[in-house]
């Protein structure tokens, strides 16, 4: 039978109805100490047996006192109680009860509690708030039969005298993951123990980490992997550029293991330091050393050390890295020492284990990203919301920073968008968000994101407390620089001129030679890399990244040097050395290859196009154009493409040379096509019709009459019907004329381009008969030259021509066989339409719902695409679709079905498509 509260307890509404209206609530914890000896001890059966009477003898004592729980796990408890005095009196009666129990010989339970008063609220069902991780935090340090009780609820119990109980001030102490210290009590009453060793928290063994005056955000999976590497290994090296975080990881970190060094923790801050000799007097002033009588200090540091189990934090250790040989000898000459170190290179001695900190992860940047990359992400993650950015660590650190200076601040949908963008820009690097989050005070989200075009301007200064080297991310990145030789400075402002990711091939061209550099190229990057300035990327060949911030530097650094024109001039030669080399393979076996690295190096080509436009160089510019539009296209880049084309146009340079000129109206008529601006399209075909016949060439006179004839083939209305584009016959004629010059310059390709042409116009024209034959002859021609892509939109074409006639089976295996090659090569245009031609499939079959995710899909995709096919596609609802779906769906169960087909990555549609079983669940 439970004894009585020592407390009269007073009506109190349920725990939820406080939690909403936003009252206090007090939180217990408790656990059983050495619940796993004791396992071992006595046995699995015997222990259970045991944990089991010990849940019923709290439970009783918790519901006694009005305890509601709301977690068991194991030996643990988490209860929460409508006053301070009902849970301090329940964690009484249950310590008690406890003690008075009969346990068998050799089993005696110990349970530790802790006990903390605030707020929660209510999420997902659950209670959520830093006052619950407080608790938890102080029953963590509490001994077995001791309960730890928190200032505030000790100050919410006013009359513990006639309650027979006291409290006895334990003083202030800093508990793991938590910033603020907390004052702790125990509570003393006749039947529990009152004498117990220190507790477990930081401070009560020696430690000089300095205190953290802000939360630590985010970073569980890096702590949780540098805890295994310390609990394994002596020595841990964390590496990464100026602003990453090393530090305060690594305080986090050693705070986290205060329980395996009784020794002490000490921080040894060295980036006053210069000299590698100063190191070892360094680390004696950390341990309180006086060096006297001559002796050296590294006898000092070992003898000091010598019979000690402790944990040294090696801060800033880059710019003394010569020092290596005197931590080898260290940990060689003291057995029960370990070592964290943090530095932009590693020491390179034994037993080193490195941990490169990466930034925080950030949300995927959706502007960088292609229309088939877009479409490949789970649907929660290309719609960015409040809801969902709160599940990235960068953007919670954002939000703490930015409601620190602005306590008003919120992320709501409609700065959620510029936010995301922030921290992906910002490559969640921990100190250039926390120098963004700190313009919040002035600036919206969406103004800092203008302003991150430059963001060593943009994030100016930080906190006046930081050291210098933290306070801009300029400074933190001189300091790297200036630690480098004359060649590898060279280097690295070289590299500035890369965006996005540099290979070795593109590297040693653009800035070598060795001789200019006074170094290997390949050494240089190297080096550079182990100084934490370029990023080794994962995959199979070797390839760097920068950070956009030191790319910044190193770029003011270029110019400052008078390199600029020249660096740029050898970059954007060889990319568009590289573009020309692609544009031929887009269309044969390696395709996907070259496409692929096109979309690798798409930031480095925008770079090199972006220069060229700028400085009015024809040659550069449309080359680059020219080559890159096929790519743009298949990649789902139109967007992008049309307003570069548009813009190279209207510019006076773009006209001095008529070959030039040419070659830009072809690039931006093909993306007029895919936009169905068939307007447009027109006059920038004709104008290349007109160019070539002037030049007398007539390879390139037969293409652009075939691409002029596209002007007559569909509608610019997608609701008018085809066969009325072309009253004069003006698109019969040029087909005609290219054939036959194709047929007098030998060009097999080129005619099968024609007849693929007429096949077009004669399917458009609602003559499918006569296409079907046409289209067969030219796939045939292409698949003899082994032009992958047209092969396939030859296959699309004669699909939706045998469909038209009724021919389901055929249709079906023609489709599946465009469907097969689009995927192959990653093109997202071809993809979009044969989604259609799926829908459209399955709409004649007399299936709507799957008619109708198949719609989905299609529209979906051509939506990221940025074709303006999209109101052809449309099309399909009025042709197919409804008058299938009619007598059988309703308007909203055809929009369910085709979000559900939206939704679907690219992977999805395709095995949907494919295979007529089910759609994908969880889509």
């Amino acid at each position: 039978m439970q004894e009585p509260s020592p407390f009269p307890e007073l009506a109190q509404p349920p725990v939820q109805a406080a939690e909403s209206a936003g009252a206090t609530l007090t939180f217990v914890f408790s656990d059983i100490e050495g619940s796993t000896r004791l396992e071992q001890a006595i046995g699995t059966v015997a222990y259970g047996a045991i944990r089991e009477r010990h849940r019923a003898l709290l439970r009783a004592a918790f519901a006694a006192h009005g305890g509601e729980e709301q977690g068991t796990e194991g030996d643990s408890f988490f209860v929460v109680f409508r006053s301070a005095r009902g849970a301090i009196a329940a964690a009484l009666a249950a310590q008690r009860a406890l003690a008075a129990e009969p346990w068998p010989e050799g089993a005696e339970v110990r349970v530790r509690m802790g006990v903390h008063s605030g707020e929660a609220r209510t999420h997902a069902g659950s209670l959520l708030g830093i006052d619950i991780n407080r608790a938890a935090r102080i029953a963590a340090v509490a001994h077995g039969g001791q309960v730890l009780v928190s200032e505030v609820a000790r100050s919410l119990v006013r009359d513990e005298g006639q309650a027979g109980i006291s409290f006895r001030d334990l003083g202030s102490h800093r508990l793991k993951d938590l910033d603020q210290p907390e004052q702790l009590h125990q509570l003393v009453a006749d039947g529990l123990r009152g004498e117990f060793p220190p507790l477990r928290t930081i401070g009560a063994r020696p430690n000089t980490l300095p205190a953290q005056l802000t939360s630590f955000v985010g970073r569980a999976t890096e702590r949780a992997a540098v805890d295994r590497l310390l609990a394994g290994h002596r020595l841990v090296t964390l590496t990464g550029p100026g602003g990453t975080g090393k530090t305060r990881l690594s305080i986090e970190v050693a705070g986290h293991a205060a329980d395996s060094f009784p020794d002490g923790i000490f921080f040894v801050p060295l980036d006053a330091v210069r000299d590698p000799g100063l190191v070892a007097s360094q680390i004696a002033g950390a341990l309180g050393l006086s060096e006297s009588g001559g002796r050296p200090a590294r006898d000092l540091v070992v003898d000091w050390l010598a019979r000690r189990t402790a944990l040294l934090v090696l801060d800033n250790f880059e710019q003394v890295v010569d020092a290596a040989p005197f931590v080898a000898d260290l940990l060689r000459s003291v057995p029960g020492l370990k070592l964290i170190v943090t530095s932009r290179a590693s020491l390179r001695i034994s037993g080193e284990h490195e941990y490169p900190v990466p930034g925080l992860p950030a949300p995927p940047d959706l502007s960088g990203l292609s229309a088939m990359e877009r479409a490949q992400l789970p649907l929660r993650d290309r719609v960015v919301d409040a809801e969902g950015l709160a599940t990235y660590e960068s953007v919670r650190l954002f939000i703490e920073r930015a409601t620190a200076v602005r306590p008003g601040f919120q992320v709501t949908n409609d700065n959620a968008p510029a936010i995301a963008a922030i921290c992906a820009k910002l490559q969640g690097m921990p100190l250039a968000i926390e120098l963004a989050a700190a313009r919040v005070r002035v600036l919206s989200p969406d103004a800092i994101l203008a302003r991150l075009t430059s963001q060593l301007t943009a994030l100016g200064a930080g906190s006046r407390d930081l050291p210098e080297r933290q306070q801009t991310l300029r400074g933190a990145i001189a300091w790297s620089y200036d630690i480098l030789d004359a060649g590898d400075r060279r280097l690295l402002e070289r590299l500035s001129v890369f965006r996005g990711g540099i290979d070795l091939e593109a590297a040693e061209a653009v800035c070598g030679p060795a001789e200019e550099l006074h170094r290997d190229v390949v050494d240089g990057l190297g080096e550079l890399a182990d100084q934490s300035l370029l990023r080794v990327v994962d995959g199979g060949e070797a390839r760097f990244q920068m950070l956009e911030t030191i790319r910044e530097f190193a770029a003011e650094m270029l110019v400052a040097h008078g390199e600029g024109d020249l660096v740029r001039g050898r970059f954007g030669a060889w990319f568009l050395g590289l573009a020309e080399r692609a544009r031929p393979l887009l269309a044969g076996p390696d395709q996907r290859t070259w496409l692929d690295r096109l979309e690798m190096e798409h930031d480095n080509l925008r770079a090199a196009l972006d220069r060229a436009t700028a400085a009015g160089d024809a040659g550069t510019a449309i080359g680059l154009a020219f080559a890159l539009w096929r790519f743009w296209q298949m990649r789902g880049h139109l967007f992008e493409a049309r307003l570069r084309l548009d813009a190279m146009s209207a510019a006076p340079w773009s006209r001095q040379s008529p070959v030039l000129h040419a070659r830009l109206l072809e690039a931006l008529g093909g993306v007029c096509w895919w936009q169905a601006d068939v307007a447009a399209m027109r006059v920038a075909y004709e104008e290349a019709v007109t160019l070539w016949r002037a030049a007398g060439n007539r390879s390139e006179l037969a293409n652009a009459l075939y691409n002029y004839s596209f002007c007559f083939t569909i509608s610019p209305n997608p609701r008018e019907a085809a066969s009325n584009t072309d009253p004069d016959g003006i698109g019969w004629a040029s087909l005609q004329e290219a054939l036959e010059l194709y047929r007098a310059l030998g060009d097999e390709r080129g005619q099968a381009n024609v007849l693929w042409g007429i096949g077009n116009k004669e399917y458009f024209s609602n003559d499918p008969t006569a296409g079907v034959a046409t289209l067969t002859e030219a796939l045939g021609i292409y698949r003899r030259v082994g032009d992958r892509t047209m092969e396939a939109w030859a296959l699309h074409m004669l699909g939706a021509a045998k469909l038209r006639l009724g021919d389901l089976e055929a249709s079906r295996g023609l489709f599946a066989g465009a469907l097969r090659l689009f995927q192959g090569s990653g093109d997202a245009s071809g993809l979009t339409l044969v989604f259609d031609d799926f829908a459209s499939q399955a709409a004649y079959d007399g299936d709507p719902e799957r008619a109708a995710r198949l719609w989905g899909a299609a529209r979906s995709l051509t939506a990221s695409t940025g074709a303006g096919l999209a109101s052809y596609v449309d099309q399909f609802l009025d042709q197919f679709l409804r008058p299938t779906a009619q007598a059988m769906l309703s308007p909203e169960e055809v929009a369910r079905l085709a979000a559900e087909g939206a939704a679907m990555t690219i992977d999805q549609v395709v095995a949907y498509a494919l295979e007529s079983g089910e759609a994908p669940s969880g889509s």
